[in-house]
């Protein structure tokens, strides 16, 4: 079992390089193409919501941002948001065992329960305990992931840790059908099927896409099969705005397994959520936004023992929130303003049946939360300055109070000076006795091309925590105070021979600030690397690594001294017009690594391999 690069390690990854560049061969750049290639890593005019809640630039945004766009989340060959965000910098992925299995999630040492995961701005994590499932998100929908590493609550209420928002994919506007059909099967009964259909006919556009998952699972007790359907319908309104409608659909069944505590898991999910949004402009530079949503969601679960198959407990969750917001954008040259509220109801029902302990429990809760926020940005030619506050109300927790200040400096075309102070907080959990997390937050940054043929940005964080709950030796629940500081470097090189090299490492300091002492299983230092080819004709690749040091308590079964790598190739092979197929493969975790850290033993899947075929049309 590998368990670092060894000299066999080191020869095969320089034998795919040598593979993938002998391909295709064109001739280098002119040094005009590559200093204008320098400036081309983003196009600083590319608009970002998830900042301010406002569409701007990239290079007037004051946070840490990073932006997946549909193209990198193919050259991953991700079956779900869960595999895309483990390539990026600065995030750490909980893999447990198979594809499409619960995975948690950790944004600069922040845990799932502090991170806002959004769907064009709608909430999907569980009101009960604030978490998300980002594997059971698909990806072929999403036209890109916005990721704020950072807390974001003077625009978004409780986001204490960070922001991930899904864009979603509009309907076409110049075709009256587009789409893609794609297949792709592998090792353990694993495949995904997935279809999407998408154009405009007069007014109205559409988007449709459908997927089924199944796999049995790379550990013990690890299947899926998971069904989700999704579709939006943008019509345009005669004299001017638009409505849009979209219906979201998840049914699946997945389970989990725990060697060292003898446990199965398995649940049983359902989720439904829709919105209604209305675009109208209300004058020259002035629009307003007016959107209602609603989610239902219920798990059926049951943990058995592992090793007899007795039945231990038998639950149901229900999970339903109605709600809306109402935003006006004021847009001029030198002003990016945005003002609006939010506001939601929660209904939550629990039960539980634990046959063994001769117990039954049922909860009741039913809460309600609404904000108010104003947010700015205010240009002084290279200069954008970005001032924001937010009050949240959640009852029966309390209220908060969310302001912020951020400034992007742009030197010059290759160089933008970036820093950002802000408060923030988590409510974890709508149980009683519920407390709020809070943090305040300072980052500077760098971001340039100004050395030859690489794109650097750097960034500094600290963040200070209080009300933290935790527990002391007799597991009283406590409130702590934390300190989590660090620093992430990201590196992009430009094509030569269509080849490119990425890297990212994030380092985590994080402590008891009453104590001193240092804070285990908080990853503290994350290592993603990157081997992209891509020729535009026909073929494209990439080989992709992450490492994590996971500062596992003392006890747990922790493995961290393997990189894992993933192999990810396509190649066309026919083109016409606007139709094209593509065959691809993908081998995950290509040298067998053990890279996981918990005492239940949810160990990572190893190595597996998948092929596929994919039509666009």
């Amino acid at each position: 079992m590998t368990r670092g690069i060894t000299p066999k390690t080191c020869s095969i990854l320089l034998s795919a390089l040598a593979v993938i560049v002998s391909l295709h061969a064109p001739a280098l750049a002119s040094p005009d193409e590559d200093l204008q290639t320098l400036g081309m890593f983003y196009d600083g005019n590319d608009l970002i919501v998830s900042a301010t809640r406002n569409p701007k630039p990239i290079s007037q945004t004051a946070e840490n941002v990073t932006v997946i766009t549909t193209a990198e989340i193919e050259m991953m060959g991700a079956h779900t948001l869960a595999d895309v965000l483990n390539n990026v910098p600065g995030i750490q992925i909980d893999d447990r065992g198979s594809v499409g299995t619960f995975s948690g999630i950790s944004i600069h040492g922040a845990d799932m329960f502090n991170i806002l995961v959004l769907q064009d701005g709608i909430t999907l994590n569980f009101a009960s305990d604030g978490s998300p499932d980002i594997a059971a998100i698909p990806v072929q929908h999403i036209e890109r992931v916005e990721i704020v590493k950072g807390p974001g609550s003077s625009s978004w209420g409780s986001a204490l840790g960070g922001i991930i928002n899904i864009v979603t994919k509009s309907p076409i506007d110049d075709k009256k059908v587009g789409g893609a059909l794609s297949f792709s099967a592998g090792e353990r009964g694993t495949r995904d099927s997935r279809g999407e259909t998408a154009g405009t006919v007069d007014s109205l556009g559409y988007y449709l896409y459908a997927e089924n998952l199944t796999s049995s699972g790379f550990r013990p007790i690890t299947a899926i099969d998971a069904n989700n359907l999704y579709g939006k319908l943008r019509w345009s309104l005669p004299e001017k705005g638009s409505l849009l409608l979209t219906l979201a659909y998840t049914r699946d069944s997945r389970g989990e397994g725990g060697d060292a505590l003898d446990l199965t898991i398995r649940d049983h999910h359902r989720y439904c959520l829709s919105t209604l949004s209305l675009n109208y402009p209300l004058a020259d530079h002035v629009d307003l936004d007016l959107s209602f949503r609603g989610t239902r969601r219920s798990i059926d679960s049951t943990i058995n023992t592992l090793s007899g198959g007795d039945l231990i407990q038998v639950g149901t969750t229900k999970e339903s929130t109605y709600g809306g917001s109402a935003k006006v954008l004021w847009r001029q040259s030198s002003q990016n303003l945005v003002m609006g509220a939010d506001l939601d109801h929660i209904n939550s029902d629990f039960h539980t049946d634990s046959p063994l302990f001769f117990a039954v429990t049922d909860q009741h809760f039913r809460s309600e939360r609404w904000g108010v926020f104003f947010n700015d940005t205010l240009t002084f030619g290279p200069l954008a300055i970005t001032p924001g506050i937010r009050y949240d109300q959640m009852r029966p927790v309390g209220d908060f109070v969310s302001p912020s200040f951020g400034a992007a400096w742009n030197l010059d075309e290759k160089t933008t000076l970036r820093a950002y102070a802000g408060w923030g907080y988590s409510l974890p959990v709508i149980l009683p006795g519920s407390t709020q997390e809070k943090v305040f937050t300072v980052q500077t940054g760098i971001e340039t091309t100004r050395l030859p043929y690489i794109w650097i940005k750097t960034t500094l964080f600290r963040n200070q925590i209080s009300d933290h709950q935790s527990f002391d030796a007799e597991w009283n629940s406590i409130l702590v105070k934390q300190l989590k500081q660090g620093a992430e470097v990201e590196a992009k090189t430009i094509p030569l021979f269509n080849t490119s090299l990425s890297a990212g490492y994030t380092f985590v300091d994080a402590r008891s600030r009453d104590s001193g002492e240092i804070l285990r299983n908080i990853p503290s230092q994350i290592v993603k690397l990157g081997l992209h080819y891509e020729d535009n004709r026909s073929f494209r690749g990439a080989l992709l690594g992450r490492y994590v040091w996971w500062n596992g308590a003392d006890g747990n079964a922790t493995k961290d001294k393997a990189i894992i790598w993933d192999l990810n190739l396509a190649k066309k092979v026919f083109t016409h017009h606007d139709s094209a197929v593509e065959l691809f493969f993908n081998a995950h975790n290509i040298f067998n690594g053990a890279q996981f850290n918990t005492d239940t033993r949810f160990e990572n899947a190893r190595r597996w391999l998948e092929g596929g075929i994919k039509f666009n049309f």
